[in-house]
């Protein structure tokens, strides 16, 4: 049996933050598989912001190989977006919960220290990054407008 089943790639790979030395990074992990089950698995997918760190050419190729990456970070430290730079990769979305949604980073040690609606606001703004990525790349294939 191979390693991985043949998978059906999504159109947009979600990169996030999910550290847990904090509420903000955390968040980013929770918001990112919410907006995952709503939309599905054909929409959005997670990569491995880790394995990119770590130089996993595979993680990489994935990544580079899907329609649309939108990054999420929670707080200034904006440390996905910068593993995602130094892989090479581009970004086309990025949401930073601090920085454009004011939530505040709670820690450290406190990863579950954000409320329901910082989760529920958090996973609104990626939905609409996403859509808005799924969207725009419609656009440009089909001339027609979401």
């Amino acid at each position: 049996m191979a390693e991985h089943e043949e998978a059906v790639m999504p159109r947009v790979g979600i990169l996030f933050c999910g550290g847990a030395m904090s509420s903000a990074g955390e968040l980013t992990a929770a918001a990112a598989f919410e907006a995952l089950k709503r939309l599905g698995p054909q929409a959005v997918g997670m990569g491995c912001v880790s394995a990119l760190a770590a130089g996993v050419p595979k993680h990489l190729r994935t990544m580079q190989s899907l329609e649309k990456v939108l990054v999420i970070d929670g707080c200034p430290n904006s440390c996905a977006r910068k593993i995602t730079e130094q892989a090479g990769l581009k970004i086309d979305g990025y949401i930073n919960l601090g920085k454009d949604l004011k939530i505040k980073k709670i820690g450290p040690f406190k990863p579950l220290a954000y409320s329901q609606e910082d989760l529920e606001r958090s996973v609104e703004a990626i939905i609409a990054a996403a859509s808005k990525s799924q969207c725009s790349n419609r656009e440009e294939a089909t001339g027609a407008s979401c």
